[in-house]
This record gives structure tokens, C-alpha cells and sequence, in this order.
């Protein structure tokens, strides 16, 4: 079963070392960020997800982090027949926006405030596949 805590602390060991972070800048002239794509389990729901989301934006600021953000993002179906988009109600993707930010605060991981938000997230979805990608600097330009 993957969990959202397994992802992350995947993530964070991946770029714990100056030498990973270096790495990461030479095959990355844009953005690093995380993809991941989730069920929802149970009774979970978009308006759960997003209370975990918006507790995670808090704690990343709340250990110095205002580097990144993470982002709910509905997926959607389309219908050729009707050609119309419905929302996805068994997926749902979020994005950690500029994630290398987040090893700032790595050693803080774990803690009370850490733990409520994963156990939102757990509640409400199971990531089934994480995607770290280079999202172009231009995404962020106004």
C-alpha cells in the first residue's frame, strides 16, 4: 500500500545531499517538482485533499519553506459522444511545486503538525504513482 508518507520521505532522501540538489540543477534548467497521481479511498474527496493540501502549504511555512506549494489537481474525463468533460471521481493528481525547496526543512519531518496532514491525506486518497518532472520556468513568469 503506498501512503503519502513513503513518498515523501522517498523524495526527501533522494534530495537530502548537496550532491543530489547539484545534480538535480544541472539536468533541470526549470522547476522540480512532484506529480502524484492518487485514488480516493473510502470516503475521501477533492475537499478533503485540499484541507491536506492547505495544512501542508502551513507546515512547509511554518519550518521557513515559502518556496513551494502544493497544488490539488482534478483530473478529467472526456465524453466523445457528448464532447464534455466530467471530473474524474476515482483519481485526482496534486503537484509539490518546487519541491527541491522542501529539504530545508527535512529534519523537521515527523512531527505533530506533519503527522495531522499525512493522516488527512491518508484518509482521503492512496498515491499510486509519484512523477518527479522539470516544469519550465516560464509556468511561473508573469
Amino acid at each position: 500500500m503506498k501512503k503519502i508518507v513513503m513518498s515523501a520521505a522517498l523524495v526527501t532522501s533522494m534530495l537530502a545531499g548537496s550532491t543530489a540538489l547539484s545534480q538535480e540543477e544541472n539536468v533541470c534548467d526549470g522547476v522540480v517538482s512532484i506529480l502524484r497521481i492518487s485514488n480516493y479511498v473510502g470516503a475521501g474527496s477533492e475537499t478533503g485533499l485540499r484541507e491536506a493540501s492547505a495544512k501542508h502549504d502551513a507546515w512547509y511555512k511554518s519550518h521557513g519553506v515559502t518556496e513551494n506549494k502544493q497544488v490539488v489537481i482534478p483530473l478529467l474525463e472526456y465524453d466523445r459522444d457528448t464532447d464534455s468533460f466530467t471530473k474524474d471521481t476515482a483519481r485526482v493528481a496534486t503537484f509539490h511545486l518546487n519541491s527541491v525547496a522542501s529539504a530545508k526543512s527535512r529534519e523537521h519531518i515527523g512531527d505533530n503538525a506533519w503527522n495531522e496532514f499525512i493522516a488527512i491525506y491518508n484518509e482521503n486518497t492512496e498515491v499510486t504513482e509519484s512523477v518527479i518532472a522539470c516544469l519550465p520556468k516560464s509556468l511561473f513568469s508573469q
